[in-house]
This record gives structure tokens, sequence and C-alpha cells, in this order.
């Protein structure tokens, strides 16, 4: 009973795949042909089939009372076999970085430019970081990617019947591929790879081979395509896929993975390498990312696969663009792309603020600004402004040249911010650097100090600093102040000292900052030894004088 379910599948998935290549047996031994104006048997024979003489039986098949005259809409039988069948021909459309076509006798033609024609037997390859896109002669279009190849087994057309016969061997590499709708039961467009077949009457899907891992990949956008390996056959509809290794059947169709999420960009790309990111999807193990000038994607300008969900963007030229991203299952299968259209406006590439470095303090002295010099620019336009977010601008100088500025002329205490923009030859101003700033303080006064002397203590006193100062002291033997005799940190303007006999001392003081910053020494005090005390002194000094003599 289970052998006969088996077989009772593979017959069903023979009859699926038979009625999606040709249809009904009555409409794959014949063409259908729909009378216009002017049409007759003659003219009709003339167009499309081998030779005029069939007229007769084509009047005798469909009954035609007036060969001369058929009435507008009508509709004419044709065997297929009598229809004209010619070679046909397939065009490169699109090309980014390189490819080799390579002709049956292994002649190579390189490079293979728009417009380069494809014959039977040819073999396209594409190099890494390449892609072309070919079209048919029925308008399908396929875009191999990067490092792929694919053989051109079978290229003919049914005359002018738009009925286009083509069928492909993938041999290594990814294929994107926008088949046209069947015209009629010669119309086939199959894609071999070592391990499966594809079959489609009009249709949009993916298509990978991969020769190391000897197996096959097939996702389905829209439209219907019949996969067979191992007289297996499964029928993908849209969001679905399946993967078949060499020697193997088609694994059950798979839903694709939804279209990620893009996380908010900003209306204007201004930043070279700015990163795309994206909410991660449970299910994936990689992502793939895509650019291109179009949407249609049909070559793409730059791609990449990454397992993290975030991007940096390339180096393109300003521009619109759009940016799409997929999620990769486990098995391979890419799900459904989600797509970003991205405005970049990055040129000309502003320069780099250089010196003096962001937030520097300056006392005394007023910056020197520098700046890289882009390869962008010929010009520079500078912004000075006394706030960040440049409502009140000192300076806006354009058309600098140099790669510096002199702003000595803003001396006043604060903080002062600056910006960059790079001009080309339009002239066009490019996005704004990032903003740096530098801060003015003033140099600290020398204090002024005061000394008040009486019988118990000396008081120097001196005029209070600003807000947060505090005050340095030394007292030293001598007026270079190599020995110091005391040394203090006061948060006020007064020490007290007491008198000493027999010893001159000096005093200096000084403002200390609230950063630190240590301003300069104040006038040097010298403090003689007391009167009362000087007779002492003067008489043990005489005394020693004499006892030593």
């Amino acid at each position: 009973m289970h052998h006969s379910t088996g077989q009772q599948r593979w017959w069903i998935g023979i009859i699926g795949i038979c009625l999606l290549i040709a249809g009904t047996t009555v409409s794959a031994q014949e063409w259908v042909y729909t009378v216009v104006p002017g049409d007759n048997l003659w003219n009709l024979c003339q167009k499309y089939l081998y030779k005029v003489g069939y007229w007769k039986q084509l009047q005798q098949i469909n009954q035609i009372k007036n060969p001369r005259r058929m009435q507008p809409g009508s509709r004419v039988r044709v065997p297929m076999e009598w229809i004209r069948v010619n070679a046909a021909h397939a065009e490169v459309i699109a090309i980014r970085g390189q490819a080799v076509l390579i002709k049956p006798d292994g002649t190579r033609q390189e490079p293979v430019t728009p417009g380069t024609r494809i014959s039977l037997g040819d073999r396209l390859e594409t190099a890494a970081d390449s892609n072309a896109a070919v079209r048919f002669a029925d308008k399908t279009v396929i875009t191999l990617h990067e490092a792929s190849q694919i053989r051109f087994d079978h290229l003919s057309a049914y005359g002018e019947t738009g009925m286009v016969d083509s069928r492909l061997h993938l041999m290594n590499g990814r294929s994107d591929t926008r088949v046209t709708p069947a015209s009629g039961p010669g119309s086939r467009f199959e894609i071999h790879t070592p391990s499966a077949i594809s079959a489609v009457r009009g249709t949009e899907y993916r298509l990978s081979s991969n020769p190391q891992q000897q197996a096959s990949t097939f996702e389905v956008l829209k439209g219907k395509v019949a996969v067979t390996g191992e007289k297996k056959t499964q029928l993908l509809l849209p969001s679905f896929g399946t993967r078949v290794e060499t020697g193997k059947p088609p694994l059950p169709p798979r839903k694709l993975l939804p279209p990620p999420v893009i996380d908010p960009l900003p209306e204007k790309i201004e930043q070279l390498n700015w990163p795309v990111t994206w909410q991660a999807q449970e299910q994936a193990a990689a992502y793939r990312a895509e650019i291109s000038q179009k949407a249609d994607f049909i070559s793409p300008l730059w791609q990449q696969q990454v397992t993290a969900t975030r991007v940096p963007l390339p180096d393109l030229p300003d521009g619109r663009y759009f940016f799409r991203v997929r999620g990769i299952d486990d098995i391979g299968l890419e799900g459904i792309t989600q797509v970003q259209e991205i405005l970049l406006d990055a040129r000309p590439q502003p320069p780099i603020p250089l010196s003096p470095n962001n937030g520097q303090l300056f006392r005394g002295s007023t910056p020197e600004l520098k700046w890289s010099d882009s390869s962008d620019a010929v010009a520079y336009r500078l912004q000075i402004a006394g706030d960040p977010a440049f409502g009140h601008l000192l300076v806006d100088q354009n058309n600098l040249a140099a790669t510096g500025f002199d702003a000595s002329e803003l001396k006043a205490p604060g903080h002062y911010y600056w910006r960059l923009y790079s001009l080309d030859a339009t002239p066009e101003q490019g996005p704004v650097s990032d903003t740096r700033n530098w801060e003015i303080k003033l140099i600290p006064d020398k204090p002024e100090t005061h000394l008040a002397v009486s019988d118990s203590a000396i008081t120097t006193t001196w005029r209070p600093g600003i807000a947060g100062q505090t005050y340095q002291v030394q007292l030293a033997a001598d007026s270079q102040f190599r020995e110091l005799l005391q040394e203090a940190s006061l948060q006020t303007p007064t020490w007290e000292l007491q008198p000493v006999s027999g010893q001159v001392r000096y005093l200096r003081v000084r403002y200390i900052e609230p950063d630190g910053y240590e301003g300069p020494w104040g006038a040097t005090q010298r403090i003689d030894p007391t009167p009362d005390d000087s007779w002492i002194y003067t008489l043990v000094t005489g005394a020693l004088g004499i006892l030593l003599l």
C-alpha cells in the first residue's frame, strides 16, 4: 500500500511538470494563432510556416470558408511541426565588472560588453565582484552573479511566433531569472544544474549551484517552477523554495523567510560607509545585501553576504540607489527581499579637523586651526560660532584654499565651535565635518599682598579671586624660593605668620583655577625680623665674633 502511494505521488509530479511545460496534449501539438485585420491563409503560411503550401491543410483543419478574407479575432490552429524553427541568439544587456564568453571551440571573447551576442553552445563566466545580465529572444532576462558559469545548451525560436526554446546549464554560481510568460506550446525555458532541472513557463525565481556541496537551491518569487531531481518533481509556488542534492530528490517545498525590517535611514546619507541595519530574523543564518541604480536589480552595483544585521554602504558616487536585503536560512534558501530607496550625498567629502584637540583650553594664546586635505575638494568653507548650534556665526569664510586658519582675532573668553565643508569645482558644497570646539580662559591676575605686623602675628592678605579659585602660598628663606620654609593651599585670601627673630623671610602668593591651572606668582614680599628682637640678634652676632677671635 505504501509503495502504491509513492508511485501515485511520482505520477502526480510528472503530470504536473508536463502540464506546466506543455499544457494539454492538444495544445502541445498545435499553436493557436489569432487573426488580425489583413490576414489571409497565404501570408500567414509565408510568415510562420516552412512553406506556403500548407494553406490548404490549414483551411481543412480549421474549416475556413474564405481563405482570402478571414474574420479578425478568429483563431487558427497550426500543427507545431509545420512552424518554421530557426536558431536564436541571446544578448548581454548589462555588465558590471568582468566576464568572458567561451565559444564551443574554446576561443575566448573578452571583454564582454553590452551588445555581445551569445549563440548555441557558448559559455559565459563572470569574475569576482562582477555580474552580467542576458536577454533572450522572448525578452526573458537572466542575471548571472559573481564567480558563476552558465552554458547555453539550446537557443531556438519558432519563426516570428514569439515562442522561444531556451535551455541552459548553470554549472556554478547564482542566477536571478525573469521569464517572459509562454506564448505557445513551443515556449520552453529550462535551467539544468548538476543535481536538478527547473522548468518554467513565465516566472521570477532564483537559482544557485554549488559544486563543492553538490547541491542546488531554487527560490520562487512569482509564478511556478517545477524542479526535478532523481525522477522526483516538486512544484514550487511563490515564496517557496527547495534544495536538491546530487543523486537525491528535491526536499519538500519550504516557505522562504519574510523580508527583514530595515531600521530607519536618514533622508540623505552624507557619510561614506554609512551602516545600514535591520532587525534580526530568528531563522536566518546569514543575510544578503545588494545595491542597484535601478529598482529591477538586473545588474546590481554591489552585493555582500554577512552574518551580522548591519552592513556599511560601499563607496559610491552621490545619487539615488536601491538597497535590498534578505535572510538566508540554514539550508541556503534565500528569502524575500526588503527594498529601501536611499539618497547618497556624501561628496565632496569634508576634511577632517586635526588641531586643536577637541575641547582644548587656551590661556594667553589663541589656536591655529588645521584640517586634512580632502581629495574631493578644491576649496573649503570654515564656520566658527559661539554656540554648538551655529546660530551665532563669528566666522563664515568661503573658498579657503589652505588647510589652516589663524584664529588669533578670537580672544574673548568663552567656548568656540568650528566645522568645515569641502567645495568642488562646480562649486558644490559637500556635507559638514564633525564639529570641534576650543575654550579660551583668561590668565589669572597676579595677587597683590599686604602685610599687617603686630606684636603677636604677621597677617598677609590679598584680593579675593573669582568663584572657585583657591590660593597657593609659599614662604622661603631665599628670594629664589629654593629653600622653602612653609607652603600652604588656602581657601581664604589671608595667611597668618608668627614673628621670627633674626631671619629674613620671603613670601609669595598665586591664584589656582578650579581646573588646577596655576596663575602667575604675585610680587615677592620680604619679611624682616621683628624690630623688638633685632638688638638681640646684633648682640649675639657681635659676641659670637669676639669669641671666635
